[in-house]
């Protein structure tokens, strides 16, 4: 390494006692052989630096951590041996993941920006472990009522899951695809078309991941009721599952989306006993709720829904379960 090097890499260091040394520290970086000699003390010294809630020491260290990914420092190789620059993400990232819970608006923005860049660069199965947890960080952003939020949100969800290669597929991942089924069907019918554009994709990659080959053409061509009707189909034994998921739904922002989760529920109450439990009381409760609805065709199809309810509680108990009896499926 030149002299020149050498010096910028100790000022770099230097440069983190105090707040003002990050900007200084920034423009370092741009060397790409000052970010390459980083090493983990450097790094950890960074680290401390996320937990200070100033908004302007936070996008400094927003704009280092998007110079670190430029140069490639967090960006795992696409094999063995594991570069030992990897090692900064596996720092960074619980201190990375913490800003999309700041109280500053811009704050959260500008994280989310940084993480699609990110996601991007990350390869699987080497990040796995990273994109994990981001699909959990990224869950509450679904339902944002800022457009840019919830658009950044589902972009970087879809780039996810499109990372996904192979037979390697983490447990936990594979949950979160599933808990968040309803949810990415329900958003065809989001009010911003970017979402609508995003969701129709990242469907065809969640039914590889979950195995689903044969939904791949429903998700990817069908309207949402024949998609919520197929999946219900393909898992009924997940109907708890999904009712659970719709129910959550029912605080959405958007009426239309709102609407969708009434209708599923109401399917899904087809196929389940009137025994299965809390879950199923829970339903019945929300579903009162939304008689009061702001929409009113959201109101009107929960009293409907809560009727046909009724009406199954009076009836004695079927001989079978089947997902045939889907029908009349429209709103």
């Amino acid at each position: 390494m030149c002299t020149e090097v050498m010096h910028a890499t100790f000022l770099f260091g230097a440069a983190f006692s105090n707040p003002p040394g990050l900007a200084f520290s920034r423009a370092l970086l741009r060397c790409p052989d000052v970010a390459a000699s980083v090493d983990d003390a450097t790094v950890h010294v960074l680290a401390e630096w996320f937990q200070c809630e100033e908004p302007t020491t936070v996008r400094l260290l927003l704009q280092v951590v998007e110079t670190f990914r430029r140069h490639g420092n967090m960006v795992t190789g696409a094999g063995p041996p594991i570069p030992p620059q990897s090692r900064q993400l596996q720092l960074l990232q619980p201190y990375l993941l913490s800003c999309c819970y700041s109280l500053d608006g811009d704050i959260v923005a500008e994280t989310l920006l940084v993480l699609r860049g990110l996601v991007d660069s990350l390869r699987w199965p080497q990040s796995s472990s990273f994109l994990v947890r981001l699909t959990f960080t990224l869950e509450p952003f679904f339902e944002a009522e800022s457009e840019s939020l919830r658009l950044a949100a589902f972009e970087i969800y879809g780039t996810l899951l499109a990372k996904v290669k192979g037979t390697y597929l983490a447990f936990p991942l594979k949950h979160q695809v599933l808990n968040l089924l309803v949810l990415l069907v329900l958003h065809l019918a989001d009010r911003n078309v970017g979402v609508v554009q995003v969701c129709r994709p990242a469907l065809r990659h969640a039914a590889s991941i979950l195995g689903w080959s044969r939904l791949k053409a429903v998700f990817a061509e069908r309207d949402v009721w024949t998609i919520l009707t197929a999946v219900l189909k393909q898992e009924p034994g997940k109907a708890l599952w999904f009712l659970r998921q719709s129910v959550v739904l029912f605080k959405s922002p958007q009426a239309p989306i709102r609407q969708l989760a009434v209708w599923f529920v109401g399917q899904i109450s087809r196929v389940l006993d009137t025994d299965v439990g809390s879950g199923m009381e829970e339903a019945y409760d929300a579903l009162k709720s939304m008689r009061e609805d702001p929409d009113p065709a959201v109101g009107c199809l929960a009293e409907q829904t809560l009727h046909v309810l009724e009406v199954k509680e009076r009836l004695p108990p079927r001989t079978s379960t089947s997902c045939s009896c889907l029908c009349g499926r429209r709103l």
